[in-house]
C-alpha cells in the first residue's frame, strides 16, 4: 500500500491556496450548475428505501413489515357438539360393569367346574363302593351255594339244586338268576323257569371271576365260582346275575343331586354377582360423576378462554382426585399467563409500530441510495442500520451554486432512542442551513450548531460522533469538521497515493459549550474521498478480529476504478465477505465522493 499522504492537512488560516498546486481560478459556474443544485437538494426525500442494504451486497436485510399483531379476537371456535362418542362417565360405568361382569362370571364358571369335578369325583368314588359291595356279596353267595350244592351234584339232585337257585331269588331280590353247570358244562340248574336244562354253558371255565352282561335287558354281574363236586371230569360252575338297577338308580339319584348342587352354587354366586354389579355400578356411577363434573367444568372453561374470556378460572375440584386438581391449578396458571402474554403481545405490536414508523421518518429524511453528480463531484452513500432502527445518518444537499454540504454521524447505543435522535440531528443539520445565509454557513457552523440541537434533544444522555464537510465542486475546495469520527480516507486515482481528512473535536451533545474548529483543503482530480463510521471498521470475523482501516484502504485501492456508487457498493461487499456469519453488531454507513474535474 502507498504511504500516506499528508497533503490534505489543514491549510493556513486565511488563505485559500492549496498546499501542493498553483492557484487556478476557478472557471465559472456553467448554466447548468443551478439545474444540478436543484437535483441535489430534491433528492433530500428521494429514494427512502435506499436505506436497506439490497440482497445484491449480501448483507442481512431487515423485514420492515414484521409487526406483530396481538390476537385481539378468538375466531372461530371448533363445533364441540359434533364430537361423537360416549361421555367420560358412561365409559368409566361401561367399563367398570364389563369388567365386574367378566370376573364375576370367570369366579361362576370356576366355582362350578370345581364344584363339579369334586361332585363327580364323589360320585364315582361311591360307585367304586357300591360295585365293590356287589362284588362282596356276590362272590359270597356265589361261594356259599358252590360249597352246599356239591353234595347235591355229586348225587345228580337237580331238582333240589333248581329248588335251591330259586329260593335264592326269592331271598335276595337283586339276585335275578342262579345257574349251575357240570363239569360237562352242561346246565343243570336253574332259577329262570324259561330256562332249558341241558343246554351248554357256552364254553365256561371252572374259574372265579365276575364280567357284566345283561339279563332281561338289564344290566347285571356275572358272578362265577368253581363247583367241585368230586367228578373225575373236572369241576362245575356257579353262575349268579347280580342285578344293577339298584345301584344305578343310587348313581342316577347321586348323579341328580350333585346337579342340584351345581345349579344351587352357580345361582348363589351369580345372585352375588349381580349384586357385585350393582353395588360396582352404583360405586363407579358416583366416583365418575365426581371425576367428570370437574372435568366438565374445566372444559367450560377451556372454552369460554377459547371464546376470548381471559378472565375464566376453574374452580375447587374436592374429591375428583389429585390429577384433576392439579389440572385445574395448571389451567388458571395458563390462563393467567396467556393473559400476561397478551398484553405483552399488545404492548410489543404496539411498541413496533411506533418503531415502524419511526423507521419511515428516518428513512424519509434520509437521501436515497442512487449516485448523484454536481459538476464535477460524484456522491453516493448508504446506511446499513443493524437493527430495526439506525443510530446512523448521513446527508447531503446544495447550499448555493458552487456548494455542497455533506454530514455524517452515529450516535451511541441502538435501538429506537438512538435512531430519534439521529432524525432529530438530520432535521437539525438541514434547518441550521436553512435559517442562515448560504455566505455565513460554513463547516464550524455547522457543527456546532448541530451539537447545541443534540445536546438539547438528548439532554446529554446521548451523544454523537459526526464528521461535516462543505465542498466547493469547481474549484476542490473542502471546508471540514468532526467531532469523535474516524477521519475520512482519501485516495488518489492517478498518483495511487492515500490520505485522510484528519480532524479534531469531541463528541457532540455532551454540553453546549464545547468548542469546534474547522479545517480546509484542497481536492485533486481523481481524488476519491471515503467518509464511514465505526460500524465498518469495527466489523468483526470469525476470530473476533477486526476489519480495521488497513483492510479499509486496501479495498479502497483495489476497487478505485469504480465509480462513486459500485465503489461503495463493493466496499460494503467486502466487510459482509470479511464477517460472514457473523452477526451486524452496529450500523454502517459509508459516503463515497469522487472528484474528477
Amino acid at each position: 500500500m502507498s504511504r500516506t499522504n499528508t497533503r490534505l492537512d489543514s491549510a493556513p488560516d486565511g488563505s485559500d491556496e492549496s498546499l501542493d498546486a498553483p492557484e487556478a481560478t476557478p472557471p465559472p459556474p456553467p448554466e447548468s450548475t443551478g439545474t444540478h443544485s436543484r437535483e441535489l437538494t430534491s433528492l433530500r426525500g428521494g429514494d427512502h428505501t435506499a436505506t436497506r442494504m439490497t440482497g445484491a451486497l449480501g448483507l442481512p436485510q431487515s423485514d420492515a413489515t414484521h409487526t406483530l399483531i396481538a390476537p385481539l379476537e378468538a375466531g372461530e371456535l371448533p363445533n364441540v357438539a359434533a364430537i361423537r362418542g360416549l361421555r367420560l362417565d358412561q365409559l368409566l360405568l361401561l367399563t367398570t360393569g364389563a369388567l365386574v361382569i367378566i370376573i364375576v362370571g370367570l369366579l361362576a364358571s370356576l366355582s362350578a367346574k370345581t364344584t363339579e369335578t369334586a361332585l363327580t369325583a364323589a360320585s364315582d368314588r361311591f360307585t367304586q363302593r357300591l360295585q365293590s359291595q356287589a362284588r362282596e356279596l356276590g362272590q359270597t353267595v356265589s361261594h356259599t351255594l358252590a360249597l352246599t350244592s356239591a353234595t347235591s351234584l355229586r348225587d345228580n339232585n337237580y331238582a333240589f339244586l333248581t329248588e335251591v337257585a330259586r329260593s335264592i331269588i326269592a331271598d335276595n331280590r337283586n339276585i335275578l338268576r342262579v345257574q349251575m353247570f357240570d363239569a360237562d358244562s352242561q346246565l343243570v340248574a336253574d332259577s329262570d323257569p324259561a330256562a332249558k336244562l341241558g343246554s351248554s354253558s357256552g364254553g365256561r371255565t371252572a374259574e372265579r371271576r365276575w364280567a357284566s352282561a345283561f339279563f332281561n335287558g338289564q344290566p347285571v354281574f356275572e358272578f362265577q365260582e368253581p363247583l367241585d363236586y368230586g367228578s373225575q371230569g373236572g369241576k362245575g360252575v356257579v353262575v349268579i346275575s347280580y342285578s344293577l338297577e339298584d345301584l344305578q338308580k343310587q348313581l342316577h339319584e347321586l348323579e341328580e343331586s350333585n346337579h342340584a348342587a351345581v345349579r344351587a352354587n352357580t345361582l348363589r354366586i351369580v345372585g352375588l354377582g349381580l349384586g357385585f354389579v350393582v353395588l360396582a355400578g352404583v360405586l363407579a356411577a358416583y366416583q365418575s360423576r365426581r371425576i367428570t363434573r370437574p372435568l366438565g367444568a374445566l372444559t367450560g372453561k377451556v372454552m369460554q378462554l377459547a371464546a376470548g374470556d381471559l378472565g375464566a378460572r376453574a374452580g375447587t375440584a374436592p374429591g375428583a382426585g389429585r390429577e384433576v386438581t392439579t389440572l385445574g391449578v395448571v389451567f388458571n396458571h395458563m390462563a393467567e399467563r396467556i393473559k400476561v402474554l397478551l398484553e405483552d403481545v399488545r404492548a410489543k405490536a404496539q411498541l413496533e409500530r411506533e418503531v415502524s414508523l419511526a423507521r419511515t421518518v428516518q428513512e424519509t429524511l434520509l437521501p436515497g441510495r442512487d449516485a448523484v453528480t454536481v459538476g464535477p463531484l460524484r456522491l453516493a452513500g448508504l446506511v446499513v442500520p443493524a437493527d430495526a432502527c439506525g443510530g446512523d445518518w448521513w446527508f447531503r444537499a446544495a447550499l448555493d451554486d458552487r456548494r455542497v454540504v455533506i454530514g455524517i454521524g452515529d450516535v451511541t447505543g441502538h435501538g429506537l432512542s438512538t435512531s430519534l435522535v439521529a432524525t432529530s440531528a438530520t432535521s437539525g443539520f438541514a434547518s441550521a442551513m436553512t435559517l442562515r445565509e448560504p455566505s455565513q454557513v460554513h463547516a464550524q457552523m455547522l457543527i456546532t450548531a448541530l451539537n447545541v440541537t443534540l445536546a438539547n434533544v438528548g439532554r446529554g444522555e446521548h451523544q454523537m460522533s459526526s464528521a461535516l464537510a462543505v465542498i466547493d465542486v469547481y474549484n476542490g475546495q473542502i471546508d471540514y469538521a468532526a467531532g469523535g469520527h474516524p477521519a475520512a480516507a482519501v485516495f488518489n486515482r492517478h498518483s495511487g497515493q492515500m490520505a485522510s481528512l484528519p480532524a479534531r473535536g469531541p463528541l457532540l451533545g455532551a454540553s453546549v459549550a464545547s468548542q469546534f474548529t474547522s479545517r480546509q483543503a484542497q481536492l485533486r482530480p481523481g481524488d476519491i474521498v471515503v467518509w464511514y463510521t465505526d460500524g465498518l471498521t469495527e466489523a468483526r470475523d470469525g476470530a473476533n478480529r477486526l476489519y480495521g482501516t488497513q483492510r479499509l484502504a486496501a479495498a479502497l485501492q483495489a476497487n478505485a476504478n469504480l465509480p462513486a456508487d459500485a465503489l461503495r457498493d463493493a466496499l460494503l461487499a467486502d466487510v459482509r465477505a470479511y464477517s460472514a456469519g457473523q452477526p451486524q453488531r452496529d450500523d454502517i454507513t459509508v459516503i463515497v465522493a469522487e472528484f474528477s474535474p
